[in-house]
């Protein structure tokens, strides 16, 4: 089957979503592997992670990189297709709960999105699937979803896919499904791209997205189920951007409870840091602020965020942190809201191995008191 190029139309309706991204994000950061574009022929899977909502604007920017530009198929909540979507999901009150309704009534969103590509896909546990799974229908009905998927895909379209299937509540990447590998089983010649978002939520007054855009890769006939999904969380992983916000926040969970540490020593450490990274392992992205230097301005607006939810104190230049910051919560279902700092450092976990390493050999070097 022949692409379906992209149209004019088309196109427009993905610009007129990218014009969110002035209320969603404080910038767009982009990072490339050679050229600045994300290669995809046709049939291709281009595979990224779920973090939030906000994927959606992330996705129409990353639609202007796609070479070739062809016509998307795009996996979607079964609800944001479904009557009363916006009433359902905030649940909002006065004047916006009139808004959302008269949206509702004109079924805009389900026509733009299905337009632009999106097709239902029920997720395990949500969307009535309790009730399909007490019937024994569940399997069936995930099955004929993705059939539908490589239907779309056979004719034309290449596929947007995020592997996880739900989003990251913690920070870092939540299990892998065997979706890349259902796709590549029907879909013998089908070519494979990846990209990582990274949302700072700390440095800025709105949330900083990093987009690192990776190079193709085959998925081998023979390789089984569990080797492409470790394979794909590896590169997934490995592609997370290292921002103040999550370096920051590494630094800050290697210190001891209660340290006192002046606000120039961590910006020595965070130098540190961003000259071992580059001089040891090159490959890890690292944010335009960290290669410059020049991100002062964006520690000073995190210490100002953590000491107003009592997990820093911060008086003239002296920092001292909390037992609060240290706490892990009994549910991290939104660690965003109840440990934003154990949040950031999460998004670091391909890393980990390498930063600790830089970090042991800190402490032998300066005696910097650590964390267990």
């Amino acid at each position: 089957m022949k692409p379906k190029k992209h149209t004019i139309p088309y196109d427009l309706l993905i610009k007129l979503v990218s014009l969110a991204k002035g209320f969603v994000f404080q910038s767009i950061e982009e990072n490339f592997q050679g050229k600045e574009e994300l290669e995809s022929p046709y049939p291709s899977a281009l595979l990224c992670n779920h973090v939030s909502e906000a994927d959606v604007v992330s996705l129409s920017m990353v639609y202007e990189r796609l070479n070739p530009k062809i016509k998307m198929i795009i996996p979607a909540r079964e609800d944001i297709l479904s009557p009363k979507f916006l009433q359902k999901e905030f649940r909002a009150t006065g004047v916006l709960k009139w808004f959302f309704k008269l949206i509702d009534a004109t079924n805009i969103i389900p026509f733009l999105l299905k337009y632009i590509g999106a097709v239902p896909i029920k997720r395990p546990f949500r969307d009535n699937a309790r009730e399909l799974l007490k019937k024994g229908e569940l399997r069936d009905k995930v099955d004929s979803e993705w059939t539908d998927m490589v239907d779309h895909i056979r004719k034309g379209r290449n596929l947007f896919m995020f592997p996880e299937g739900t989003y990251n509540h913690d920070g870092f990447l939540n299990q892998v499904k065997r979706g890349a590998y259902y796709i590549k089983s029907k879909i013998d010649k089908l070519h494979f791209n990846s990209f990582t978002l990274t949302y700072d939520h700390l440095s800025y007054r709105k949330t900083k997205l990093y987009i690192k855009y990776g190079k193709p890769f085959e998925i081998p006939s023979e390789m089984s189920g569990d080797q492409v999904v470790k394979l794909v969380a590896d590169i997934l992983g490995k592609h997370y951007t290292v921002t103040i916000g999550n370096l920051t926040s590494f630094v800050l969970l290697k210190l001891e409870k209660e340290t006192k540490i002046k606000k120039q020593q961590i910006i020595d450490l965070l130098t540190h840091f961003k000259t071992q990274i580059e001089t040891q392992f090159p490959e890890m992205t690292i944010a335009s602020e960290l290669r410059k230097e020049s991100f002062h301005t964006q520690l000073e607006l995190i210490l100002q965020k953590l000491k107003k939810i009592n997990f820093i104190d911060w008086e003239d230049e002296m920092i001292r942190t909390k037992e609060l910051l240290y706490q892990i919560p009994k549910s991290i279902h939104n660690l965003k809201k109840s440990n934003i700092v154990l949040y950031h450092r999460n998004q670091l976990t391909a890393h980990l191995t390498k930063l600790e390493s830089i970090w042991n050999q800190l402490t032998i070097d300066t005696g910097v008191k650590s964390s267990t």
